[in-house]
């Protein structure tokens, strides 16, 4: 008698614990707010003479340590889509979603004339793909790591002050990339849960170049911007931030329902 009680007393308790488990399968849609930011080394400008000269004691004359990069902190709102399934405590699941965001990041140089340049990318809009795998237990709580492509629409424009050069605005690029992240989901009832999740997002090199020249005075005789940059019929110089890659973190709180 006392052994059939404990065996069903096993039974019980294993099953007890099996239940126990939060179950997290399902598809879900979500609303995402976030911040995207760069605390770290954002580049500078250079300029490179397009026919290989050097110019670098010219620009060293001109702009000294004037040159800069820095990261403006933006907000992302998006929206989601995923599914997720579950095989014993393992949560494994893919998610689609789409930012509208509001970052940008700058490489500037300030020259001696005075005159102001200024490469900038912005941020329009982002989305990645990505597979997330998870652990359940038995508290309402699910962390996970995440992983996939990232995808983003880069708008580049380039600002100078100084009429002693001739240029052109460069070109946009969509960034093709991927992102990493991790984070925690709390279940609020059986259908809402409130995630809070760290992303890091690389979306590639962008293509970012400015081309300009220097040209002669109204003399004919070559400017200080020609002497640094050469003229049109040199090819000119290239800008170029020396940070390539547009690549930032994100931290978001995502509000999901699942169906």
């Amino acid at each position: 008698m006392k052994k059939a009680a404990a065996i069903l007393l096993g039974a019980s308790l294993a099953s007890s614990a099996a239940i126990a488990v939060e179950q997290w399968s399902g598809s879900y849609s979500a609303i995402n707010l976030g911040f995207g930011f760069n605390p770290g080394d954002n580049g500078e400008l250079e300029f490179e003479r397009a026919d290989g000269t050097d110019n670098s004691a010219a620009i060293d004359n001109a702009f000294g340590e004037n040159f800069e990069g820095k990261f403006n902190s933006g907000a992302l709102l998006g929206f989601e889509l995923g599914s997720d399934y579950q095989s014993g405590n393992w949560v494994y699941g893919a998610a689609l979603d789409i930012s509208m965001a509001d970052i940008s990041q700058e490489q500037s140089a300030f020259s001696a004339t005075p005159a102001t340049y200024i490469e900038r990318r912005e941020l329009d809009f982002v989305s990645t793909l990505s597979g997330r795998l998870g652990w359940a237990s038995d508290l309402p709580v699910l962390p996970y790591v995440r992983a996939g492509l990232a995808y983003g629409d880069v708008s580049y424009s380039w600002e100078g002050n100084s009429g002693a050069f001739q240029g052109d605005n460069g070109d946009d690029g969509d960034g093709l990339g991927y992102m990493v992240g991790f984070g925690a989901e709390f279940k609020l009832d059986k259908q809402l849960s409130l995630a809070v999740e760290y992303r890091y997002l690389n979306l590639g090199d962008a293509d970012f170049e400015t081309y300009f020249s220097g040209e002669n005075d109204m003399l004919g005789q070559p400017t200080g911007a020609s002497a640094a940059f050469g003229t049109s019929a040199q090819g000119g110089s290239i800008a170029q931030g020396t940070d390539e890659d547009f690549d930032f973190q994100s931290v978001s709180v995502q509000l999901r329902y699942r169906f």
